[in-house]
């Protein structure tokens, strides 16, 4: 027997159900489920995107250009991730841009297409730049375990006692991801297997689910 693929995610206004409800229906079922109507006020849905729908790139050059990014070359595997390299967050969209402006970019390097689809991924915005409030978080995940504590852990209140390498103490799990038609990332399980949320601010983005029952179709014969 093989992996089933079909199904659809149950889509609710988010104005309409309560705390309760969402918890008794979704969050303690571990059910996905879609929720519209949460992002009417958010900055981020004014700033970053044009009254066409299309992102506005530059506005990323002109306030954040300068930030260092993780960004993922969807065309290149690297272990069970794919390859990563460090940029600006100006090159980012400068090669976007350059890609669009070229007809579009491939998966690889191919004749005449030497542009790679590019995903900037895991940006550490909100504890980047706490001061634009990009987003409100719903009511229905404003009790987030994770990032309660590594709001409260001492980089945040004692920095200049902190290493500057010491990757958890600097670490928050709010990420901002940008990506052109084709970025993707692989099958994976989210940081810790906690139970994650994401908005979709512009552009349109397709998730592939995978129910606990059909997990261990996906191993290989090392588990």
């Amino acid at each position: 027997m093989g992996i089933e693929i079909g199904g659809s995610i149950e889509k609710v206004n988010g104005k309409e159900i309560s705390y309760n409800e969402f918890v008794e229906r979704y969050l303690a079922k571990n059910q996905p489920v879609v929720l519209t109507g949460l992002m009417d006020d958010w900055k981020a849905c004014k700033d970053w995107v044009f009254d066409s729908g299309k992102p506005n790139l530059k506005f990323f050059s002109t306030h954040f250009g300068n930030s260092k990014v993780q960004v993922a070359d969807c065309g290149t595997r690297e272990f069970t991730d794919q390859k990563r390299v460090e940029m600006t967050v100006s090159e980012f969209i400068d090669h976007w841009i350059d890609a669009k402006e070229c007809g579009g970019a491939s998966n690889s390097f191919q004749e005449g297409n030497d542009k790679l689809v590019l995903y900037l991924k895991d940006w550490h915005f909100v504890t980047e730049y706490p001061e634009y409030v990009a987003y409100r978080t719903p009511l229905f995940f404003c009790d987030d375990w994770l990032n309660l504590y590594l709001d409260h852990y001492r980089m945040h209140n004692d920095s200049d006692t902190c290493q500057e390498n010491d990757g958890i103490s600097c670490s928050d799990y709010r990420f901002v991801y940008m990506g052109a038609k084709g970025s993707w990332t692989p099958l994976h399980a989210d940081v810790f297997r906690s139970y994650s949320w994401s908005a979709n601010v512009c552009g349109k983005k397709k998730w592939l689910f995978l129910p606990p029952s059909q997990c261990h179709l996906v191993f290989d014969r090392y588990a």
